[in-house]
């Protein structure tokens, strides 16, 4: 992946830096809303300066977006690793993963985190989306003009996984994970086989 490819060539000085203003904001989301977190906060939760905080995010919405963006792909390689094929122990991983995340994100930062959602949605169902498009774009001779393509397949795929994930971690009286992964990957995998790529598992 290219963004991946770009992040492994940055100066492992800026990637400090960098960890060090993503730490200081999670720290402080535990504290109070991301609302009235200022960047001056942030900056000397890290022990930083204000101008050192500007020279790597424009602002703290674009600190958060990284944060999440960083945390949501490095839980997915661990327990999905690039190489890894698409199977239904790799998409139960996948599914599984993000209900994860959820619910740590919800145990991090139990305040109303509204002002963020938006930002989490969007970097979850990017990261998803590639995962997915790797599996969907290996070559096949099969070839149909009536049947998606594998960008089609991994952006729709992304939504109804981000989308039901989402629903089980609101619930007050949620199920196990592996049990509402159990319930829902027969559904994916239906919308998925519809690619000539995905073999049924």
């Amino acid at each position: 992946m290219l963004l991946e490819q770009e992040e492994k060539k940055v100066d492992p000085r800026i990637k400090r830096t960098r960890q060090l203003l993503q730490q200081a904001l999670m720290d402080l989301m535990k504290e109070k809303s991301f609302q009235s977190i200022t960047v001056q906060d942030i900056a000397e939760r890290a022990t930083v300066n204000r101008v050192t905080f500007y020279a790597h995010f424009e602002d703290k919405y674009a600190l958060l977006e990284h944060t999440i963006r960083e945390m949501i792909r490095q839980q997915l390689r661990s327990q999905v690793p690039e190489d890894a094929p698409f199977s239904t122990e790799s998409l139960t991983r996948l599914i599984l993963t993000v209900c994860e995340f959820l619910a740590e994100m919800s145990r991090r930062c139990p305040l109303p985190h509204t002002q963020f959602e938006p930002l989490m949605e969007k970097q979850i169902k990017t990261e998803l989306y590639e995962v997915l498009r790797a599996w969907l774009a290996k070559p096949s001779s099969a070839k149909s003009s009536h049947r998606p393509t594998p960008e089609q397949a991994a952006m729709v795929t992304s939504w109804a996984i981000y989308g039901a994930v989402l629903q089980w971690s609101q619930q007050e009286r949620r199920e196990p994970a592996r049990e509402f992964v159990k319930q829902v990957l027969p559904l994916i995998l239906a919308g998925l086989q519809l690619v000539d790529k995905v073999p049924v598992p």
